[in-house]
């Protein structure tokens, strides 16, 4: 099929009498032939179906896809109709590329996964992919990440969600949202029928507007509460504070859809962490990431409480780099003995002092988690207990890895088992 797919791309060139693009050539011919690294091969079931263009590989680094390129690739598209996922992550695709991709999304019903991922995507392009979608029916993931749309993008791609009902993922981080799309993309996934997995990570702060954290974060939790089939939500670099962290808590305690929670990289503190144990006793959350934070001890005690006492579902947490010292984390030690869900625990970064380091090392010692379900590894120096940061599986959840959102959290554990190892 590949050798067909070269074949029709270097016709497509010699028709336009475009010498074809030799990384593009080179790919399509030794694909097979060398290891699919860069693309995760092992995580998809039919990855027979991925057309990986992405830039970031070796026989592509020196030999970017431009726009001009583009056109053969559609062309050859047409006849391969056994790919389902374009993935053209770092390259050199504008807003002229974009606009001839939104014409072959137009009348394409095949590719149903599309990265873009890191190219040079604007305003104009960002619209033009946003109209192809109000007609498409077949793209189920998007990806336009790391592209510089800005407030007008967002609102394009608002504005094509009241319309289209067939997307299911998609990835906005990194993107220059300001408020304004913020607040319509948010308010239209309060109803929205079918994203499951939305990243809107990293916006551009909005200092001339007074609180404008929290009046997004009461956007979120509106939404939270209002959505019943989102499943995974990333919000990442909002700066959102203890009383946003409060309404988010609250509202998601009506939220029976969402599995997978990423607060990473804001401000909540120890005080914030006193509304996370009514939150896990009624909502439905498998992973909560909670990551480069200040929760400190006092915030890491009112999770291992809510572990304790108030959650059975919650299989993944991630409290790296919070400045949890020893008392916070012997702790959670304790606590994760007696709570038997909980199968992935990333707690590297924060303050290993001894007692922490023999009571993380006791979880290992009785085989609580899997070594590849915990980021730390005892060791030992001059009769004395250190960690150290070991080898995970913490980058299945990285925005690089190109992994299914149904196979990010950990599937379900034999309780039976876990609990005679506590």
């Amino acid at each position: 099929m590949l050798k067909e797919l070269k074949h029709s791309y270097e016709q497509a060139s010699t028709k336009t009498k475009q010498r074809p693009n030799q990384g593009i050539v080179e790919t399509l011919s030794t694909l097979r032939e060398r290891s699919l690294r860069y693309i995760d091969e092992s995580t998809y079931q039919n990855y027979d179906r991925i057309l990986p263009l992405n830039g970031n590989q070796p026989t592509l680094n020196k030999f970017r896809i431009h726009d001009n390129d583009l056109p053969h690739i559609f062309e050859a598209l047409r006849t391969a109709t056994m790919i389902t996922h374009l993935d053209l992550r770092y390259n050199r695709i504008s807003d002229e590329g974009a606009g001839l991709l939104a014409n072959f999304l137009i009348n394409d019903q095949y590719i149903s996964i599309l990265n873009l991922q890191g190219n040079d995507i604007h305003r104009k392009g960002t619209q033009s992919i946003a109209n192809s979608l109000k007609t498409n029916t077949a793209l189920s993931s998007l990806s336009l990440a790391d592209n510089n749309i800005g407030k007008e993008g967002g609102m394009a791609m608002a504005e094509t969600l009241q319309i289209n009902i067939n997307l299911e993922h998609l990835n906005l981080a990194n993107c220059d949202l300001e408020m304004n799309s913020l607040v319509a993309l948010l308010t239209v996934l309060r109803y929205n029928p079918s994203l499951k997995t939305v990243d809107l990570s990293r916006p551009v702060p909005q200092y001339q507007h007074t609180n404008w954290v929290d009046d997004i974060a009461i956007h979120i939790a509106q939404m939270l509460e209002k959505n019943t089939v989102l499943q995974e939500l990333h919000i990442q670099k909002y700066e959102i504070r203890d009383i946003g962290f409060m309404w988010i808590c609250q509202k998601m305690q009506h939220n029976q859809t969402l599995y997978f929670l990423d607060l990473s990289c804001n401000r909540i503190t120890r005080d914030g962490a006193v509304y996370i144990a009514p939150m896990l006793e009624k909502c439905s959350l498998l992973r909560l990431n909670l990551a480069f934070n200040r929760l400190e001890d006092e915030g890491a005690g009112h999770i291992a409480t809510a572990l304790l006492h108030s959650n059975s579902r919650l299989r993944s947490l991630d409290i790296r780099w919070n400045n949890i010292k020893g008392d916070g984390l012997c702790s959670l030690a304790d606590a994760v003995k007696f709570n038997s869900a909980l199968m992935e625990l990333f707690v590297w970064g924060n303050v290993n002092e001894e007692r922490a380091c023999l009571a993380l090392e006791n979880l290992l010692k009785i085989r609580r988690f899997e070594p590849d379900n915990i980021d730390i590894s005892p060791y030992r120096v001059d009769a004395r207990t250190y960690l150290a940061e070991s080898i995970n599986n913490l980058d299945k959840y990285s925005y690089w890895k190109q992994v299914e959102p149904r196979l990010r959290i950990q599937p379900a554990v034999n309780r039976e088992v876990l609990s005679e190892r506590a």
